[in-house]
């Protein structure tokens, strides 16, 4: 009758980024070992070298996010999701997704795959809630770690 219960839709940027991406459509996966420092903030193992990596915010979510199961595309519109109604999706949420991947990608944390892939026991986990045994052991035999 009046529609004052309608709810208006939420206004999505085009994304024009994301749209001519050519990894748009590719999963993406954490390749680094990783704890939480604190109740918010966890740090990375790099294993190319001697350091504890911590994060901001945005390198987080992604590095945090990056599990192998669903696709840059997917993950952008996943982050659409946590604006409220009343909150405007920034303009440049994919240039900020695609640039913080990218980053991602050179520092070595994380790659891009084709297809889903499940992440390894010593990655998935955070090294606090892994069996150091079978992690070791995992770790060997997929030549992650050298013995």
């Amino acid at each position: 009758m009046f529609n004052i219960f309608k709810k208006k839709p939420k206004e999505v940027p085009p994304f024009h980024e994301l749209e001519k991406s050519e990894q748009k459509d590719q999963f993406f996966k954490r390749l680094s070992q990783w704890d939480w420092l604190d109740s918010d903030t966890i740090h990375v193992i790099d294993r190319n070298a001697p350091r504890m990596i911590t994060m901001d915010p945005w390198p987080q979510l992604v590095f945090l996010s990056a599990k192998g199961q669903i696709t840059i595309s997917e993950f952008v519109y996943e982050m659409v999701g946590k604006y409220g109604r009343s909150q405007t999706v920034p303009e440049e949420l994919d240039v900020i997704v695609l640039d913080t991947i990218d980053r991602l990608i050179n520092e070595g944390l994380i790659a891009l795959l084709n297809e889903q892939e499940v992440l390894p026991y010593y990655i998935d986990l955070p090294t606090s809630m892994q069996e150091k045994e079978k992690a070791e052991r995992l770790m060997i035999r997929d030549n992650f770690l050298k013995k």
